[in-house]
C-alpha cells in the first residue's frame, strides 16, 4: 500500500519547497476544516485552518515536530478552537449556554489526547479494509487518499481511464461504508472527505 510520507514532505517544506507545502495543504485542509467546523462557524473554521497553514509556512524553519505533521496541525487547530470557544463563553458570562458548554467539553476530549485525528483506533479498521481491497483498487485509492492525486493524475499514472479510476474508488468506498455502517465517526468522515 502506498502511503503519504509526512516526514519526507515536512523536510521539503522546511527547505522552502512550495509545491510540497501545497501538497500538505491539499491532503489535510479539508479534514482539519471539517473538524474545526464542529466547534466554530463555517467562516471562522476556514480562517482558523488557513491561519494554521500560513503560520506553519512562515515558521517552518523553527517548528519542531516530535510526533507527526498531522498531529501537530491537529493540535494547533483544536487549541485555537478552544481559545475561540473560551472567549465566546466569557462574553456570555451568566448565561446558560449548554450548546457552547457541550462543544467545549467535546473539544477538551481531543485536547487531552496526544493523538492526531488520524491516529485514533479507527485507523486500524481503515487499514484492515485497505488490506482486503483488490491490489489495483487499493493502489488507486491510496493515491487518491494518501497522496492527494487527482483522478486524472491517477489515470495517467496507471494508464487507465478516469472512469476506471472513479470505479475503483467507488468500489473501495462501498467496503468502507459497510465496515463503518454502525459508526457515526468524525474521524471516518474526515478520512473519506474530499475523495
Amino acid at each position: 500500500m502506498i502511503h503519504f510520507s509526512e516526514s519526507l514532505i515536512f523536510k521539503k517544506v522546511r527547505a522552502g519547497d512550495l509545491p510540497a507545502f501545497r501538497q500538505l495543504y491539499h491532503v489535510y485542509f479539508q479534514r482539519l476544516y471539517l473538524f474545526a467546523q464542529k466547534f466554530v462557524d463555517t467562516e471562522m473554521a476556514k480562517d482558523v485552518v488557513q491561519d494554521c497553514f500560513y503560520n506553519f509556512w512562515i515558521n517552518r524553519e523553527k517548528i519542531e515536530i516530535t510526533t507527526s505533521v498531522s498531529a501537530y496541525l491537529f493540535t494547533v487547530i483544536k487549541n485555537r478552537c478552544y481559545k475561540i470557544l473560551s472567549e465566546e463563553h466569557r462574553k456570555q458570562v451568566g448565561e446558560q449556554n449548554y450548546s457552547l458548554m457541550l462543544k467545549k467539553e467535546e473539544l477538551q476530549f481531543f485536547i487531552n489526547s496526544e493523538k492526531s485525528i488520524l491516529e485514533f483506533d479507527v485507523k486500524d479498521r481503515i487499514e484492515n479494509v485497505m488490506q482486503h481491497l483488490p491490489e489495483k483498487c487499493a493502489a488507486v485509492f491510496s493515491e487518491s487518499r494518501f497522496n492527494g492525486l487527482s483522478n486524472k493524475d491517477i489515470a495517467d499514472k496507471f494508464n487507465i481511464s478516469v472512469k476506471a479510476v472513479e470505479k475503483q474508488i467507488s468500489k473501495a468506498l462501498k467496503l468502507f461504508r459497510k465496515e463503518f455502517k454502525n459508526i457515526i465517526s468524525v474521524i471516518f468522515l474526515l478520512f473519506i472527505q474530499n475523495i
